[in-house]
Formats: structure tokens, sequence, C-alpha cells
């Protein structure tokens, strides 16, 4: 006997025994298959391609394409979910709020349950019929052995035994563990019962030269099978001309090592093929799995990878998932090595997505952080934005918006939302501000007309000789200028500066003395002060001035009044006396002055 083991794929491993004695394990041919590359379709392509495999062709033919479906569907499964986050995520969005829309996981399922459910039952029915053929042909060996018990015309017992050999060869399979007592048992019996008999020479050549005939047109196939281009169909039909040959009945000694001989021939011709195009494979699954060693390798060094910012993540996730494309198009390998190699990839896969989910946790909650921060700026500007303190609060809104530069992104979800939100505050502000200051300019233009006019008529003045009607004409100019607002900034000080020496050289060439000259001067001085910008900084600054030369100038005089006590006991001190007289007049009537100035400056707080 001769026994050769042969792989027919990567899930299924058959041993033909080239014998005539015994029974060839039964192999099923499936119908043709359409060559499909699962691994390159998507989810979707998967389910309509295995909907068809299961509506189209018996559960037998698609076993080892549906077998291995469930792990090539659950990487493409993973691939698509993780290219559709990355896409998500790439516009900011966090992680979080991704919702995965995706029911090819469901529809294969329910397509993998029907499938198993089918098989199940095929099995089922299978084993049901094999138990029942068992029966059948335990019953027709019984009909054998009564055979050679029967005393009647030798055609008609012969006639009994072709059908029963018909009867027995229309009897489908076994269960197999009773295959080759089963055969041996019938091929016994009917041995006896060619030579119990002593069937006539005629009719038993006839009968063996049937036999012959029926195994050379076996020989035929098998050479014929031998030529085939698909080696791997061409080997599992083999095993079904093995079970064929030995469901032939005997055939003439002379002829039997010949034919026999051809058959093995045949079928040592296809196993060789087959033996050469598994190497192939073997060879072809061996470079397959150096290539996906190498993909795990680029795998984990990307897991283990440091990656600081979006982009950087961005980039990881993109070389990871051409990786993952890289592994479904790298082909099979062998059966021992797919869990362990697969587990490797996957590992270091989830590895790397679960420091990216964890990067965008973190990332989350800084984004959060700022947002609130963001929200607080908000409502800074939202309390001040109706303010007319432009200069005080223009500052503070500016500071506000450095602040905001300095916030990292809020969530996209709400970054446009809280950034309208505050760019609208400040909108407010600033726009109020500029319409006011229009207005302010519109006006200080006109104001600025109005002043040159009063100037011009204070150029044009004369003095009539009348010291209070002169002085009347003047405090006029003064009351008219000080009742015009303000004016342009660009030229308020040169304006100002302009009154202030045009009056004074009027009220010097009055008749007054040095002391109303001097007060008509700073009533000129706080006409101008009037209308200036800061009018309420400057009133009180200047008054600030006046009271302390005016305590100034009373402790001074008093000061000197009580060394003139002194002074007086003296007769030596006249002069000094003197002296110091002159002093104090001179210092009560500066401090006239001033107290005149303080009653004129308060008027106009």
């Amino acid at each position: 006997m001769e026994q050769e083991k042969s792989f027919i794929s990567e899930e299924e491993t058959i041993t033909p025994e080239v014998s005539e004695n015994n029974e060839t394990p039964e192999n099923t041919l499936p119908q043709p298959l359409p060559e499909i590359n699962f691994s390159a379709l998507s989810t979707e392509e998967i389910v309509r391609q295995a909907q068809k495999l299961i509506d189209g062709y018996p559960v037998a033919a698609i076993k080892n394409t549906m077998e291995s479906l469930p792990e090539i569907f659950e990487a493409r499964y993973k691939s698509e979910y993780e290219k559709a986050l990355e896409k998500f995520t790439a516009d900011g969005d966090s992680p979080e709020d991704f919702e995965y829309k995706n029911d090819n996981r469901e529809r294969f399922n329910a397509l993998y349950k029907l499938y198993k459910d089918k098989k199940n039952s095929a099995n089922r029915q299978l084993e049901a019929e094999r138990e029942e053929n068992l029966k059948i042909k335990t019953g027709l060996i019984e009909e054998l052995k009564a055979l050679v018990q029967k005393e009647e015309s030798l055609d008609k017992t012969f006639q009994e035994f072709r059908d029963i050999q018909e009867r027995w060869h229309n009897t489908g399979m076994v269960p197999q563990a009773c295959v080759n007592s089963l055969w041996e048992t019938y091929h016994h019996h009917v041995e006896n019962f060619y030579n119990y008999i002593k069937i006539n020479k005629e009719l038993r050549d006839l009968d063996l030269k049937r036999n012959l005939d029926a195994k050379n047109a076996l020989c035929e196939e098998a050479e014929k099978l031998a030529e085939e281009n698909d080696i791997a169909a061409a080997f599992k039909q083999l095993q079904l001309l093995h079970t064929r040959w030995k469901e032939i009945g005997p055939i003439p000694k002379e002829q039997k090592e010949n034919v026999w001989e051809r058959f093995k021939t045949a079928t040592g011709q296809i196993n060789e093929k087959y033996h050469h195009f598994f190497e192939s494979l073997k060879q072809e699954q061996e470079n397959n799995l150096k290539l996906k060693e190498e993909i795990c390798e680029k795998a984990e060094q990307l897991a283990r990878g440091e990656y600081k910012g979006i982009s950087e993540w961005n980039t990881a996730t993109k070389s990871i998932l051409e990786l993952q494309e890289e592994w479904n198009h790298s082909g099979s390998i062998p059966q021992k090595e797919r869990n362990k190699i697969y587990k490797k990839f996957r590992t270091a896969c989830d590895l790397f997505f679960d420091q990216k989910r964890e990067f965008y946790k973190k990332w989350n909650e800084e984004q959060d952080k700022n947002l609130a921060l963001k929200i607080q700026l908000c409502e800074k500007v939202e309390a001040i934005k109706d303010s007319t303190e432009w200069k005080k609060t223009a500052d503070k809104i500016i500071s506000y918006q450095k602040e905001w530069k300095k916030i990292g992104p809020a969530p996209k979800k709400y970054s446009n939302k809280v950034w309208a939100r505050f760019k609208t505050a400040c909108d407010t502000f600033f726009n109020n501000k500029n319409n006011f200051f229009k207005d302010i300019d519109t006006e200080q233009a006109r104001n600025l007309e109005l002043k040159k006019a009063v100037m011009e008529e204070i150029k044009q003045f004369r003095l009539t000789g009348n010291t209070e009607e002169d002085i009347s004409k003047l405090k006029e100019f003064q009351a008219k200028w000080s009742e015009i607002g303000f004016v342009p900034i660009k030229v308020k000080d040169s304006l100002q500066e302009e009154f202030r020496n045009v009056m004074n050289e009027w009220f010097d060439q009055l008749n007054l003395n040095e002391f109303d000259r001097n007060l008509e001067r700073f009533r000129a001085k706080l006409s101008s002060m009037d209308s200036s910008e800061n009018k309420e900084f400057k009133i009180i600054n200047e008054r600030e001035k006046l009271v302390g030369k005016i305590k100034q100038l009373e402790t001074d005089i008093h000061t000197w009044e009580n060394n003139m006590g002194f002074f007086t006991k003296s007769s030596k001190a006249q002069g000094l006396i003197s002296e110091l007289t002159s002093k104090i007049e001179k210092a009560k009537q500066r401090l006239k002055l001033l107290q005149e100035k303080l009653k004129a400056l308060d008027t106009l707080i």
C-alpha cells in the first residue's frame, strides 16, 4: 500500500491512500467558485459577496471561504472605523463625539449565523443519511450472504446478485468509522458468492470485463486530470475517482496489476504536481509571513512613538492605517502562524489607538478648560461693553483680547460660538466709541471755527480808554471762549496758548495795578482751562497748588509777625523791622491775590 499526504489548503488536510483495498476519505467536489480577494474588499462588498455565496452554492462548496471570512471582515471593519475616526478628528472634533454608522457588522453576523445554521442542518442531514445508508448496506450484505444458501436457477441467482450490487452502488456514503470494515465484509461475501456457486466462466468473464472497462474509464479520467491547470481542483476530483474505483467489482486477475499500475501512475502524477503546487504555496506563504512580520515591527514602532500634537498624531494615524491596508493585501500565511502573528499586529494597533484616545482625552480636558476661560472673558467684556469711559474701557478690552490670544483652542463645536460672542461684545464697545468720537470730531471742528472767530474778534478789539468798559469787554471775550466746547486735540494747546498771550497783552495795556493785572491773567487762564478735555483734573491740580501756596504764605506771615515782637525790644533793630514789615506787606498782597484766584477757580467747580 502506498500512502501520500498532501495539503489541499491552509485550512484542510486530507490523506489519499492509493490502494485497491481501502476506501479513501470522503470528499465532495464543490461547485466552481468565483475567485474573490476578500481582503481587498470593503465591509459592504464582503457582505454582498457572502450573500451571493450562501444563496448560490451548497454549504460544502463554500465552507473554506466562509470559515475564513470572520477574521477578514473584522480586520476590514476596524480599518474602516479608524479611517472614519481619523477623518472626524482631523477637523478638530473630539473622538468622544464620534458616532460610527455602519450596519455591515450586524448584516455580516446575521449572514454568518445563517451559514452556520445551514451547515449544521446539512451536517445533521448528512449524518442521518449515512446512518440510514449503513442500515441499507448492512441489509444488502445479509442478502448477499443468503444467496449462497438458495437452491434456484443460476440465471435467477445471478440476477439477484446483480440487483444487490446495483442497490449497493446506488446507496450513498456511510459513517467514516464504518467504511473500511463494511467494504471488507462486502467484498468478502462477493468473493464467496463467486466461489461458492461456481458461476460459469462465461458469465463470470462478462462481469469481470464490465468491471475492467469501468476501471479503464476511471484511468482515462485520472490521466486527463493530470493535465488540468487547476491542480487543487484536480486533486479533489481525484479523491472522487478513488471512491468510484472501490465501488467497482473485481476484474480479471491477469489485468488487475496492469490496470492498477495505470491508475496509480496517473494518481502519482497528480500528487506530484500537487506537492509542487503546495511547495510553491508554502514558499509564498513563508514570504508573506516575513512581510507581515515587517509590518508588525513598523506598527510596534508607531505604537512606541511619542506624538506632541494633533498634526503628529494625524500623520502617525495615516501611517498605521496604511500598514493595515498593506496587511490586508499581504496574502495568506501558514495556518499555525495565523493567530500568533495577527495577535501581534492587532496588539500593536490597539496600543497605538489606545494612546491616541488617551491623548485626545487630555486634549479635550484642556479644551474644556480653555472654553471656560474664554467664557469668563466674554462675561468680562459684556459687563463693560456699554461703558462710556472710552480710554479706560478700551485699555481693559485690549488686555482681554491679549489674554484671549494666549488661551489655547476650545472644542470645535463651541469654538465659533464663543468667539462670535466675544467679538460681538468687543465690537459693540468699539463701534459705540467710534460713533461717539465721530460725532465729537464733527463738533470739535465746529468749535474750532467758533474759537477762531472769537480769536479774530479779540485781535480786532481796540482799547477805549475806559478801563472798566475795556475790562468788561475782555471778560466777555473770556466768557464766549469758555462757552465753546472742545477743539481737535492737535490744535488745542497752540490755540489755548495763543488765546492767553493775546488776552495778556490787552490786560498789560490796561491801566491796572499789578494785583488786578495778575488776577485778570489768571481768569484768562481759567477760561482756557474750562474748555479743556481734562478740565476736572486740571482744576483740582491747580487748586491744590493754590491751597499749598496759601498755607505756606500764611505760615510765613505768622512767623515773620512773631519775629517782629522780638525785634521791637531792640534799639538797634530798626532797619530789620522796616525790611521785615515790607516783606510781610508784600506777602499779604500775594496772599490776597492767591485767595482771589482760589475764589475764581472755585466758580468752575
